[in-house]
């Protein structure tokens, strides 16, 4: 333990050894004005007894966390004063400020001249290690955060009193990207912070590529093509063969084989246009699939006519 903590120590242990054991024997009241019942009072003394030992011992925090505990159970003034020396042994000027101003404030004129100007003495020989900060935002109600401690809600009409040191300074608000600073302070000195919200990045969604239904429409259509053309020349076939039956038989007449060959004529005309509307057909499926470029479109459409198979559009 440093000779500065020792010094400190002994301080608060004179005054603990004393004006806050009185307080409790005055049966200390809260906000209600009542006074704390005989379970917490006892609770009280046994929190405020065991963090005069614990400070006694070099550990402030733990200390500190007693006597927050003590006053809650049973308020009185005195102990705001061991809890800012609990908070200025660690080096938290803010808190330790903030608490001895309570201890005068709600000791009021219980506290003699002497010992108010001893405890004005210690809160203006903490100020020059308090840094201070003036923060605006773009957006009202924004939550303020220093550390991750929220101290007010945007506009802030005042500076807030930072420790020395870095510090994170965020604003964070429902619907809207948060915005943060990380600065380091030092102390008697103000700062000037400006936090810019902004709506949050939307998400880029990667955009589904359309499906090119081209190629497919065109191999089922050649498929068919190729059916088709298979069919008729058989059936083409089988009417020539037929055909030749009709004239070595006896007795047909002249109108019967012209039938039968008229027949013949179709079939194979038709198989042949189906079979080069199979070709076409193929091609542009071919193209489609494999030559085809990624940027480029095509519309076409295989037409079938008695005179034959063409390919109509535009790439």
């Amino acid at each position: 333990m440093n000779r500065k903590f020792r010094r400190i120590s002994l301080v608060v242990a004179l005054i603990i050894a004393s004006a806050p054991i009185a307080s409790f024997a005055q049966e200390p009241t809260g906000p209600s004005g009542r006074s704390a019942p005989s379970s917490k009072m006892d609770e009280a003394r046994a929190r405020y007894a065991r963090g005069m030992k614990i400070y006694e011992e070099g550990n402030a925090p733990a200390a500190r966390a007693e006597f927050e505990r003590a006053y809650a159970l049973a308020p009185s003034y005195r102990i705001l004063y061991n809890i800012g020396l609990c908070y200025q042994a660690t080096n938290d000027y803010v808190e330790a400020l903030r608490a001895l101003e309570r201890y005068l404030s709600e000791g009021g004129s219980e506290i003699g001249e002497e010992r108010r100007a001893e405890v004005n003495k210690q809160i203006a020989d903490l100020k020059p290690n308090i840094a201070s900060v003036t923060i605006t935002t773009n957006v009202s109600g924004a939550t303020i955060t220093v550390d991750d401690v929220a101290v007010a809600q945007s506009p802030l009409p005042d500076k807030i009193l930072v420790n020395p040191g870095r510090r994170k300074i965020s604003a964070t608000k429902q619907g809207l990207f948060p915005a943060t600073k990380s600065i380091v302070f030092v102390g008697s000195e103000n700062t000037q912070v400006n936090l810019e919200l902004t709506d949050p990045p939307r998400s880029q969604e990667t955009p589904k590529a359309d499906t090119d239904y081209a190629p497919y429409i065109a191999w089922a259509a050649t498929g068919a093509l190729a059916i088709g053309a298979g069919v008729t020349g058989f059936l083409a076939l089988k009417a020539d063969s037929s055909e030749n039956d009709t004239i070595g038989r006896r007795g047909v007449t002249r109108s019967e084989i012209d039938d039968a060959r008229s027949k013949t004529r179709t079939l194979s005309v038709t198989a042949d246009v189906l079979t080069a509307a199979t070709i076409v057909a193929g091609g542009v499926a071919l193209y489609l699939s494999v030559f085809k470029s990624k940027t480029s479109s095509v519309e076409a459409t295989a037409r079938l006519t008695p005179a034959g198979a063409s390919i109509v559009g535009h790439f």
